[in-house]
């Protein structure tokens, strides 16, 4: 399994390795069948679910013996290469809203939300730092506050949200402290270079260098979901795979690491078109108007 590192890990050798495997999708047919053989699968995936698919992904190449390329970025930045004309075989973004940019441009064959997540306020692991309430991040101690980047990364847009909901975002967007995904914001408050920051309930999984403060609930912030997205002219190798994903024993792996599974992945059943919702389901048509 190849796959592109931490942000604050980089790794000269995987970058390019991961960047040739992008630059080779783009370069394969637009139209038409793609090449079925089981050499690869190139999987796009948000950075905040990197630790549970490398997982998930090592047990579907040892049971399927088909290598997968993962490219971890934030969803924005994955969605952009994808537009770009990247390729790829499955995107699994942090939010709807780059799954619905790329469906408008027919780069989409079909679509299943997966994953929920929440979102928390943390400060580092030695931090004195208490809060009791959201308004709390008002204390003047708080002078640098860690966010992924609120104008086009979703953890940042979720968490900017929030506090635009709570009306604390005018007071605290000065503050702000702006990493490029979700990883590199838990990676600024594990340093100290933030006094505290909002970040996924799962990254509290995966770092034992910051401790929760607390817990945006679900009034004051929309629901954070993981549309998981088989793209255009998908190979057999990566349609298995995408049902791989969204079996039960990949759902007990993203489980352990903090998401929630969403309801129609629970009950393992493919979900109808809703009234007024257009897109590709896992129903496998091809929506109308999308070209080849």
């Amino acid at each position: 399994m190849t796959a592109q590192p931490l942000l604050r890990k980089h790794s000269l050798p995987e970058r390019l390795r991961t960047a040739a495997a992008v630059l080779l999708a783009a370069a394969a047919p637009a139209c038409g069948v793609r090449d079925e053989s089981p050499s690869s699968i190139l999987f796009f995936a948000a950075a905040s679910t990197q630790d549970a698919v490398r997982e998930i992904s090592s047990r579907f190449e040892a049971e399927s013996q088909v290598p997968v390329t993962l490219n971890f970025a934030a969803s924005s930045t994955l969605a952009q290469q994808i537009l770009a004309g990247a390729g790829g075989d499955l995107f699994l973004s942090a939010n709807v809203h780059w799954v619905k940019e790329v469906v408008a441009e027919g780069l989409a064959s079909r679509r299943r939300d997966l994953l929920g997540n929440r979102l928390v306020v943390i400060a580092p692991w030695g931090s004195g730092l208490q809060l009791r309430k959201p308004s709390d991040l008002l204390d003047p101690r708080i002078t640098r506050l860690s966010l992924a980047d609120p104008e086009s990364v979703p953890a940042g847009i979720y968490a900017r949200d929030a506090l635009r909901r709570l009306y604390l975002w005018q007071s605290l967007q000065s503050k702000v402290v702006r990493g490029s995904d979700v990883r590199q914001a838990l990676f600024f408050v594990e340093q100290g270079e933030a006094e505290a920051g909002i970040v996924y309930a799962t990254e509290l999984r995966i770092s034992e260098a910051v401790r929760p403060l607390l817990e945006l609930d679900t009034v004051s912030s929309q629901p954070i979901v993981y549309p998981l997205v088989l793209l255009k002219s998908p190979g057999e190798a990566a349609k298995r795979f995408s049902e791989y994903l969204s079996s039960p024993e990949s759902a007990e792996v993203f489980r352990r690491f903090g998401f929630s599974i969403l309801p129609d992945q629970a009950a393992g059943i493919a979900s109808a078109p809703r009234a007024g919702r257009q897109g590709p389901t896992w129903a496998g048509e091809t929506p109308p108007g999308v070209p080849c």
